[in-house]
């Protein structure tokens, strides 16, 4: 069985047309399921819990990259303990194109084209990173001003320059240097620091005008007594905080344009 979770923001009246196209749809391809709206008095995980219990097959975000975020820490942890391995599939529906940049990334498309995506259940099982107990698909991202890192507990690095700091998983939004491959399928998370003006004390490359810096790591440790780290653009997560690759994966239903392989 498939079941719909609806973002809060899909209730909105603006959105009816939408959401009757994509209902409509799903009907035509035979994806019938069950709707869970989310609101205040329901948490995504006792809804997806309930529903795994009682045999779901496919759990299906319908939103932007804050409920599917939230879906993907919900599966995750879920994997993480002893009486789940889940290895139900996340599918995606994103509806309007603010906050969706995941899904173009995923090779998704918006609204009834996600239905189509859905019905091929092309799948993909991604890394994850981990902040301290919160998961990421894409990337963390904090100022540089005032963050001290870490990196696998042999050096530190404190940054005075203004600028920003992005733990990547899957380069969504990120333009990477072209000699750096980042893959969510290696096990490994990649740390860029940019930096404009230059940076004392780092291996500098030049690229429109700012310094960036990359570097592998296993377990990074990031200090800021003002600033949280942001996950795929929506999770805030205070710092200090330890960041790792998680041990769980995620199987997400992805399209065939998507940007990665």
């Amino acid at each position: 069985m498939h079941i719909y979770i609806y973002d809060s923001y899909v209730n909105q009246k603006r959105y009816d047309s939408i959401i009757a196209k994509i209902e409509t749809r799903i009907t035509d391809l035979g994806l019938n399921g069950k709707i869970i709206r989310l609101g205040v008095m329901n948490s995504p995980y006792n809804a997806v819990e309930n529903e795994l219990k009682k045999g779901a097959k496919t759990i299906i975000a319908v939103g932007n990259n804050n409920i599917y975020n939230q879906l993907i820490n919900v599966l995750a942890k879920m994997s993480a303990t002893d009486s789940y391995q889940c290895k139900t599939p996340l599918g995606f529906i994103p509806v309007g194109k603010k906050n969706n940049e995941i899904a173009d990334y995923l090779g998704v498309g918006l609204e009834e084209e996600a239905c189509d995506i859905l019905s091929a259940r092309r799948t993909q099982e991604l890394d994850l990173g981990m902040a301290n107990d919160q998961y990421f698909l894409t990337t963390a991202i904090i100022p540089t001003l005032g963050t001290t890192v870490e990196i696998d507990k042999n050096y530190s690095i404190e940054i005075t320059k203004k600028g920003e700091i992005q733990v990547i998983n899957l380069p969504i939004m990120v333009n990477m240097p072209s000699t750096i491959n980042t893959s969510a399928k290696d096990g490994v998370l990649e740390m860029l620091i940019k930096t404009k003006p230059l940076a004392k004390g780092l291996i500098n490359k030049s690229l429109n005008s700012l310094t960036e810096s990359v570097f592998s790591f296993k377990k990074l440790f990031i200090l800021n007594k003002n600033l949280p780290i942001i996950l795929d653009s929506v999770l805030e997560v205070p710092a200090p905080a330890t960041i790792t690759i998680a041990k769980e994966k995620i199987n997400l239903i992805v399209g065939k344009n998507r940007r990665f392989s």
